[in-house]
């Protein structure tokens, strides 16, 4: 009997042994396994921001189409407002241009970076920068046009634009579409000149807005009277 108790004792013991062992590793399991699941929510964010940041867009400049006629040779005149957008959201001086043509084009330099300065948000990198020249119809050469006063607008690239770097690219601008191990060397993924272009009508807005990762697209706010809509006589 004394071995009886004994021997029940000492499995008592070992079972309970056993039990708090397994409820030990159990709660080491459950805890490695929250660390893991936590670990995945964290990576998931952070491959969503990264997405975002990639797909991002801000607005840069707009252009409001004041009004349109013919000249003597037939050609569509339009007269056009342009103001661009600082990043802080302050608008530049407007200014005028008169275009020819059916198509207007918006030309500017554009500097993109490596997708991953983009996607981890770098202070100095983590979105394209365009500097525009020159705003011009499809019946005109672009060369003979007067590029856009420097000294009359912001800078689309505040509040970053300051920063020495910046400045450096743009000083470098032709160098970097020419030379790739330059480009490589400041993260510069692409350099070179833009000029989307769309057909406008009298009374329309259009934004010009340009990519974190890529380039300018324009994009009707407000549509005017094209002339397949305007009232007969």
């Amino acid at each position: 009997m004394r071995w009886f108790r004994i021997t029940l004792v000492a499995a008592i013991i070992l079972i309970s042994g056993v039990i708090a062992f397994e409820l030990t590793a159990n709660r080491i399991e459950q805890v490695r396994l929250r660390a893991q699941l936590a670990e995945v929510e964290e990576d998931r964010r952070r491959l969503i921001e990264f997405a975002e940041r990639l797909s991002a867009s801000r607005r840069v400049a707009q252009i409001d189409v004041l009004s349109q006629r013919r000249d003597d040779a037939g050609r569509l005149v339009s007269s056009l407002l342009w103001q661009e957008l600082a990043a802080d959201g302050t608008v530049g001086r407007p200014l005028t241009f008169e275009t020819l043509g059916e198509q207007v084009y918006v030309e500017a330099l554009v500097i993109k970076f490596e997708h991953h300065f983009v996607g981890q948000a770098d202070p100095q990198r983590g979105r394209s920068l365009a500097m525009f020249r020159r705003v011009f119809g499809d019946q005109q050469m672009s060369a003979a046009v007067p590029e856009i006063d420097r000294g009359e607008r912001p800078s689309v690239d505040l509040p970053l634009g300051a920063d020495a770097l910046h400045d450096r690219l743009w000083e470098l601008f032709w160098r970097l579409v020419d030379d790739s191990a330059l480009a490589k060397h400041y993260g510069v993924r692409v350099a070179q000149c833009e000029a989307p272009s769309v057909p406008m009508h009298a009374g329309d807005l259009w934004e010009v807005s340009l990519d974190a990762a890529g380039g300018l697209n324009l994009r009707k706010l407000i549509a005017g009277i094209s002339p397949s809509s305007a009232p007969g006589p």
